[in-house]
């Protein structure tokens, strides 16, 4: 038996999410579909994550068994990319790994990208970057959002799953920022790396701090919101087309304390 890992991209806007559904078009759907007749075999991928509806991926990661070997990683790529068309999912590497690896349960971290757009829409960007038109926006609000997400919080009030193993604590390590302009901004995007992300995690903590640099909400009802005692689900998730699954890391991170990186760290 051969246990193989993969990284793939993909655009989300024309998928029901990442797992497999019975009457909907999903990626973990496609890629199955195209793996059985690549193998001549029934295949079932274990996804490291769930994607929503729309979410895009540059770096979401899978594993499989199966008895054939490949003949080789180029000849892989190669044959199972002409089968997943239109060319919105791309598998970007193939590599065996011993029986005991598990894409999700192997993996330490993963990191989400959320991108933005304040004022003048941009159709090129329709299905990567969510548009926010052109009210009023604080940076240094949104900042101080964000900067209080970094560490281990109980998050429950961040996702609407109704058990948890982990009772819903989990850890962001890193939040990095990029802005086109701080003077006048128009493109941002949020980074996030954190041990794992519970269901519409990223988008309700992205909506909700946006709603604080929108001036909809304080940074003090904001921040009740984290380790609070009685749950009281926010329900104020960003647009999904923002949203990309970065990258999953498989090393142990070194202990390190939670930081705001990049343009937003200082204002």
């Amino acid at each position: 038996m051969k246990n193989y890992f993969c990284v793939v991209s993909y655009l989300g806007h024309s998928y029901r999410g990442w797992q497999k559904q019975k009457d909907y078009q999903t990626v973990q759907g496609k890629l199955e579909e195209c793996l059985s007749l690549y193998f001549d075999t029934p295949i079932t991928i274990f996804g490291a994550g769930r994607t929503d509806a729309g979410v895009n991926a540059i770096g979401q990661t899978f594993s499989f068994q199966v008895e054939r070997p490949i003949p080789s990683e180029e000849s892989f790529l190669f044959a199972l990319n002409h089968r997943l068309l239109p060319s919105d999912i791309s598998i970007l590497s193939i590599e065996e790994k011993p029986l005991s690896f598990h894409a999700r349960h192997s993996s330490v971290s993963k990191t989400y990208r959320y991108a933005f757009r304040l004022g003048k829409k941009e159709p090129l960007e329709s299905v990567t970057v969510a548009q926010m038109g052109t009210r009023p926006f604080s940076l240094k609000a949104f900042s101080a959002a964000l900067r209080a997400l970094l560490g281990t919080h109980k998050f429950w009030d961040f996702t609407n799953k109704e058990e948890d193993v982990g009772d819903y604590i989990r850890t962001i390590y890193r939040i990095s920022t990029k802005v086109d302009s701080l003077e006048s901004p128009s493109l941002i995007s949020v980074t996030f790396e954190g041990n794992s992300f519970m269901t519409y995690q990223v988008r309700i903590m992205m909506g909700t701090a946006l709603r604080v640099g929108f001036g909809q909400m304080s940074l003090e009802e904001f921040k009740g919101h984290l380790d609070s005692r009685e749950r009281r689900i926010l329900n104020f998730k960003a647009p999904a087309e923002g949203l990309t699954f970065v990258s999953v890391s498989y090393d142990q991170r070194k202990e390190e304390t939670p930081k705001l990186e990049g343009d937003l760290a200082d204002v």
